[in-house]
């Protein structure tokens, strides 16, 4: 199997997820660790036996890398990612792609000019819940979409937002509870329901003192014509499951973190629905903590995401399926603002 080495471009709290799934993924050696200078890398670098660089811009550079895990301020990603495709390096970028369409849009652009794989962080599409809910969707088990909701109940402290200060910031973090925390969520529900053709929202910052928002709320219409509805919050204590619901006319599926809650589907019966309710009991999500959410996942994605890089195909989560998920957060974020319904897809 062909070797990848791998960098991680920055040194936050999902670093050491990434540096633990390349350990665990054959075929995959961590050789960089970058932190733009802060230190923090240094210690990570050392416990997977990788090189330290202070300076973030070199890894691009970096003849030991042949793919870059791109973890930094949100704000951030597109400079790194078209660095890295201009010297014919793939790829990997935590969600969100990019925080403006403009920039998702420079990203992929770069990625294709340059041959390179470039593919987003949305680890929960791994689950087998998911997947197993996925495959039903796609194979019309529910009937007409009815409804199709997600909800992003969670609970991050004051300190979250105060001890990093691009967190809850426009310029950084592109948003809020929906923007940083919810997009999983919306990723999801646009796998699962597809496509958004209209959004009405409000949101506010109704508890924490930051730029952004801290809870927001969306009525969705979906190009099948099901009606919908989104909420993240980081204001909720202590933080509940993430979850999403489906309900067709001939059958609801509902999702906690990943993990199938409820399966009634017409056509099945009790013994389907006692194995997908066995499914993934180990399942965590970021309800309180944002490492609470193990590497499995991430161990999966990675797989993926090497397995395209050496047969030279598309990720199971393309870059354009990451700029749907920002998009539609955009156009909440404008509904909110403009006290208006808004219309998608946006204009490029």
């Amino acid at each position: 199997m062909q070797r990848i080495r791998v960098a991680i471009l920055g040194a936050g709290n999902i670093a050491g997820v990434h540096a633990q799934a390349i350990d665990e993924v054959e075929g995959a050696m961590l050789t960089v660790v970058a932190d733009g200078g802060s230190g923090r890398g240094r210690d990570l670098a050392e416990r997977f036996g990788a090189r330290y660089l202070a300076d973030a811009a070199a890894v691009a550079d970096a003849d030991d890398v042949d793919a870059l895990i791109i973890a930094t301020p949100s704000g951030t990603h597109a400079e790194a990612a078209v660095a890295a495709a201009e010297r014919g390096k793939h790829a990997l970028v935590e969600k969100p792609l990019d925080v403006t369409l403009a920039r998702c849009d420079a990203m992929i652009a770069a990625a294709r000019r340059h041959h390179t794989v470039l593919a987003a962080v949305f680890q929960n599409r791994f689950a087998p819940g998911v997947e197993r809910a996925r495959e039903a969707a796609a194979a019309g088990r529910l009937g007409r979409l009815v409804i199709a909701n997600g909800l992003v109940p969670w609970h991050r402290p004051a300190e979250y937002y105060r001890d990093v200060g691009w967190r809850g910031t426009w310029a950084l973090d592109g948003g809020g509870a929906l923007m940083n925390q919810g997009i999983h969520t919306v990723d999801l529900l646009l796998h699962l329901a597809g496509p958004v053709s209209a959004v009405a929202a409000r949101s506010g910052h109704l508890l924490h003192a930051i730029e952004t928002e801290d809870t927001a709320s969306a009525t969705l219409l979906f190009e099948s014509g099901a009606y919908g509805a989104l909420q993240a919050t980081t204001a909720s204590w202590p933080g509940s499951p993430a979850r999403i619901e489906l309900y067709g006319d001939a059958g609801s599926i509902v999702l906690e973190d990943g993990r199938i809650a409820r399966w009634r589907l017409s056509d099945g019966d009790a013994a389907e629905e006692a194995a997908m309710l066995a499914l993934d009991p180990g399942a965590a999500g970021g309800t309180a903590d944002p490492l609470a959410i193990g590497v499995e996942r991430h161990r999966r994605q990675l797989e993926d995401f090497l397995a395209a890089v050496r047969e030279g195909r598309q990720p199971a989560v393309p870059p354009l399926e990451a700029r749907r998920a920002v998009e539609l957060v955009v156009a909440v974020y404008s509904a909110a603002r403009a006290e208006t319904t808004v219309r998608l897809p946006l204009p490029a």
